[in-house]
C-alpha cells in the first residue's frame, strides 16, 4: 500500500523555515533562492489544505495548524537523523556546532578540544566564540557554554560548577614591583576584563584593601587578552582559577597572594531541544563534565 507521504522537499523547506522563522535565513541555510522556499512551502500548504504561515510585518509567524505541523515534522527528522547516525555510524562524518563565552572559549576549551577530537576523529568540530547569548532558534548551534544569565526555557542544562577568583601576574612581576600585600597593588596596573567588571573590587573588598585601585588600569574586551597581557608583565589579572589552573601549573602565572573569593555565578552547558537525540552531542556534554571535575579550580 502506498504512504500518504507529503513532498518530502517541501517538508525539508518548511521544517527550516519553521525553526528560523524566516524564509530569507532558511534560504541561506539550504543554499537556495528565497522564492524556492516560498514556492515548497505553498506546495506543502496546498497538499495540506490549510495554511501554515502568516504575514506579521515583514516577518512570517506559523499558524496554530503550523506549529502542530512543525512539531510532529521536527520529531519525525529527529528520529530519522539519529536513526541514520547510528546506522551509518563512523563511516559519516558528523559536525559538533558549539557556542561558548569567549573566556571559555579560548583559555579552557581549545586547548583541551584536540583530546576530545582524538576519542572521536570522525566529528568535526565548528566553535562560536559569543559574548552575547546565543538564540538557538536563529542558530544552528547543537550545545552553549554559558555562565550566569537565564535559564531558558526549551533547554536541557549541565552546571559546571562556579570558579574562584584571585590575582595573578607574571612570576617577574612581584619582585620589579615590591608586590607583597593587597595594599602593594596600588602601585601595579590592574588589568581588567569588561565581562566581568565586579570581580577586582570585590577581591579588594574581601582582602580589606578596597581603597588600592591600582596605579592605572586597562580594559581589556575579552578575559584571554588581560591574562596574554598579564603573562607579558604588563600589570596584574584578576585569574579565574577553572580557566588558568594550566597557566598557574606551568609557571606562566603566579597568584602573590592566599586570598580567594567564589565568583558570583557558574558555568553550565545547554542543549536545544532539537540537538538532544545527538549522540555526539551527548558525548561532548559528558566529555565537557568530566574534563571541567578533572581540571578543578585552584
Amino acid at each position: 500500500m502506498k504512504r500518504a507521504l507529503p513532498p518530502l522537499r517541501a517538508v525539508q523547506y518548511f521544517e527550516r523555515a519553521a525553526e528560523r522563522e524566516s524564509f530569507t535565513v532558511a534560504a541561506e541555510d539550504l543554499s537556495v533562492s528565497k522564492g524556492s522556499v516560498s514556492q515548497q512551502v505553498r506546495l506543502l500548504e496546498t497538499y495540506l489544505g490549510v495554511r501554515l504561515f502568516r504575514k506579521s510585518g515583514r516577518k512570517v509567524a506559523l499558524t496554530d495548524a503550523g506549529r502542530r505541523y512543525h512539531s510532529a515534522v521536527r520529531n519525525a527528522l529527529n528520529i530519522l537523523e539519529a536513526e541514520t547516525e547510528r546506522t551509518v555510524g563512523a563511516r559519516k562524518r558528523s559536525t559538533l556546532r558549539i557556542t561558548a563565552l569567549p573566556a571559555f572559549a579560548s583559555v579552557w576549551l581549545v586547548p583541551r578540544l584536540d583530546a576530545f577530537q582524538k576519542l572521536y576523529p570522525h566529528l568535526d568540530i565548528e566553535i562560536s566564540a559569543d559574548a552575547e547569548i546565543v538564540d538557538f532558534n536563529r542558530s544552528d548551534a547543537q550545545i552553549g557554554i554559558r555562565y550566569g544569565g537565564p535559564d531558558l526555557a526549551g533547554l536541557e542544562r549541565a552546571d559546571l560548577g562556579k570558579d574562584t577568583l584571585f590575582p595573578v601576574c607574571a612570576p617577574s612581576y612581584p619582585d620589579a614591583v615590591g608586590l607583597e600585600t593587597p595594599r602593594d597593588l596600588n602601585r601595579c596596573r590592574l588589568l581588567h576584563d569588561t565581562y566581568w567588571r565586579s570581580d577586582w573590587s570585590r577581591w579588594l573588598t574581601a582582602a580589606g584593601a578596597e581603597d588600592c585601585g591600582g596605579r592605572d588600569s586597562q580594559f581589556y574586551t575579552h578575559y584571554s587578552m588581560a591574562i596574554d597581557a598579564a603573562r607579558a608583565g604588563a600589570g596584574v589579572a584578576m585569574g579565574h582559577g577553572m580557566l588558568i589552573r594550566d597557566l598557574l601549573a606551568r609557571g606562566d602565572l603566579v597568584s602573590p597572594f592566599e586570598q580567594t573569593i567564589e565568583a558570583e555565578e557558574g558555568y553550565f552547558a545547554v542543549i536545544p531541544e532539537r540537538a538532544r537525540h545527538l549522540d555526539y552531542v551527548r558525548r561532548f556534554r559528558d566529555w565537557l563534565l568530566t574534563a571541567v571535575a578533572g581540571s578543578g579550580t585552584v
